[in-house]
């Protein structure tokens, strides 16, 4: 939690396990990072924080059979090099640099989002510090515009190999653009207000079970839990949501490939026509529109994120040419990747 003294400065207060816990009851402290930067989004952050302060609240409900360990939450905030930082609200948060030995043993990092990301993408020494910390991590969220960072520091941190692998290094980073954790990352939360808690919903759901997520979701925020256990694969409606989730998920995690409705389908074990009316009604969009979503905001990224030619990126993003991807920015951006590109540069030249 965060709290305030007599000049102002904020505090954080790590959350640990209670000093006497009931007998059989025993929680082990699993520590969460935070990362922010000058401009973050406090609102985001806040929200990630109550989640695991309520977890910590909770007790442990009676039949938790093997789940009688499930941890408490230690939250630490962490910058580039520790101190004062200030959110895009000019709320002033303390922090501890990214590479303390407290981040030895992270169990997750949380990348904050909100309008400063753009800006703190181009920060080497943050995205240096973060390629060092970050392999040692098991499970690692980017919050909304923090996708820009953890793509940077993937590329940043592939880019230094390049001069010397060429081509293989050209392949490892394919391999980590379109690795399913790495894809699952960028797109949970980038345009869904309930995005940061889900995502913390998430550690929450796997450590303590979906009865204390749950709970957490209604404490949080009363009435959201239909919406966010879709996210979470744990809804009333049993198996076919949680078909359709998955088809939704391998969608994401080989949108590199062609995909037709057929093996999508079959991925859900539905026949098409009712995995058609099914998809659209959970998501909000056909499958095809989905895949052509996914196709262009990994394309988004690597126009933003590097210099590779256009036709390359169309490649590595299943569009085929230079020629299909600028049909598809056309439709849904009305201008070409290349004016995204040079669009993006100006806003990048314009935050620094």
């Amino acid at each position: 939690m965060v709290y305030a003294n007599g000049t102002g400065r904020l505090h954080v207060v790590r959350a640990v396990a209670p000093d006497t816990p009931s007998a059989g009851t025993a929680r082990a402290a699993k520590r969460i990072g935070i990362l922010i930067f000058e401009d973050f989004s406090l609102v985001e952050v806040s929200s990630i924080s109550e989640v695991f302060s309520l977890a910590n609240q909770l007790p442990m409900p009676a039949d938790a059979g093997e789940r009688t360990e499930a941890p408490n939450y230690s939250l630490l905030f962490v910058s580039s090099e520790g101190g004062s930082v200030a959110s895009s609200c000019s709320m002033r948060i303390w922090t501890e640099s990214l590479e303390t030995r407290w981040m030895n043993e992270c169990d997750a990092l949380f990348i904050a989002g909100g309008v400063g990301a753009r800006h703190a993408r181009n920060d080497a020494v943050l995205r240096k510090r973060l390629g060092r910390v970050a392999p040692k991590i098991p499970f690692i969220k980017a919050i909304g515009e923090g996708a820009h960072i953890l793509a940077a520091t993937n590329l940043s941190v592939r880019n230094r190999s390049l001069d010397f692998a060429g081509e293989s290094a050209d392949r490892a980073l394919t391999a980590t653009l379109t690795n399913p954790l790495f894809i699952a990352e960028q797109t949970l939360t980038l345009d869904d207000p309930k995005g940061p808690i889900a995502a913390a919903l998430s550690i929450v759901k796997r450590d303590h079970g979906a009865a204390v997520a749950r709970e957490v979701s209604e404490r949080s925020i009363p009435g959201a839990w239909q919406k966010l256990a879709t996210v979470l694969d744990d809804t009333d409606g049993g198996g076919v949501r949680q078909k359709i989730d998955a088809a939704a998920r391998w969608i994401r995690e080989n949108y590199v490939r062609p995909i037709s409705i057929t093996d999508a389908a079959r991925v859900a074990a539905m026949s098409e026509r009712n995995f058609l009316r099914r998809f659209k009604a959970q998501i909000g969009l056909t499958p095809s529109e989905y895949l052509l979503r996914a196709r262009l905001d990994a394309s988004c990224m690597l126009l933003s994120a590097t210099d590779l030619p256009v036709d390359k990126i169309a490649r590595r993003c299943g569009a085929g040419s230079g020629d299909g991807l600028a049909k598809i920015f056309r439709k849904r951006l009305s201008i070409s990747p290349t004016e995204y590109r040079m669009a993006d540069r100006r806003k990048q030249g314009d935050s620094s």
